[in-house]
């Protein structure tokens, strides 16, 4: 990783977390929102929940202390902050996410798309969406956002080529340009 922050990044850590200029809160680089049901009780302490949908749907074993008490029960639906496969906590603002998920998803589908893979891994660079929303929100510039990405490309994909910088600002103009839901966490 190179030792420079990237533009519209105060403080970054080799921890998968960065706090985007403008903003106090950290941002873990690798988490998810994803749609979660809860399938039933699993071993003590446990519940079984099944988090996404269709080829992407996994089970996991989620600590009964991270799924609030009236979400406990079968069958009950909620959206989990996942990180890899582990429900970190439930988001109290999930549908908004999921929106704001969509959207940003689509761009960097369409537009960014530095590994190619897009169109067969419709959820790859969702990892990295809470940060660019911190950005997008915190007001950060389209250059600001742009080395952002390239930063993403360069530090955590560690790819040897990455996109043009007019690219880049095209991706930073079209996200800035989403009418986003407003929510407090990220």
């Amino acid at each position: 990783m190179s030792s420079a922050l990237p533009i519209g990044v105060e403080r970054w850590d080799r921890e998968h977390t960065w706090t985007p200029v403008g903003t106090e809160q950290e941002v873990t680089v690798s988490i998810r929102r994803i749609e979660s049901v809860v399938i039933g009780p699993g071993a003590k302490g446990l519940l079984k929940v099944s988090v996404g949908s269709g080829e992407n749907r996994f089970v996991v074993d989620a600590p009964t202390e991270r799924i609030p008490p009236h979400l406990r029960v079968p069958n009950a639906r909620f959206v989990s902050v996942v990180e890899g496969r582990t429900i970190v906590r439930v988001d109290p603002s999930g549908d908004a996410w999921l929106k704001i998920q969509d959207l940003m998803r689509a761009v960097l589908n369409r537009e960014w798309v530095p590994i190619g893979v897009a169109d067969m891994v419709d959820d790859e660079y969702d990892g990295y969406i809470a940060a660019l929303y911190a950005s997008v929100r915190g007001h950060a510039t389209e250059s600001q956002i742009a080395a952002q990405l390239k930063s993403i490309e360069v530090d955590w994909m560690e790819l040897p080529l990455v996109s043009k910088k007019e690219k880049l600002l095209c991706v930073a103009r079209q996200l800035r340009a989403l009418d986003l839901p407003s929510v407090d966490d990220t």
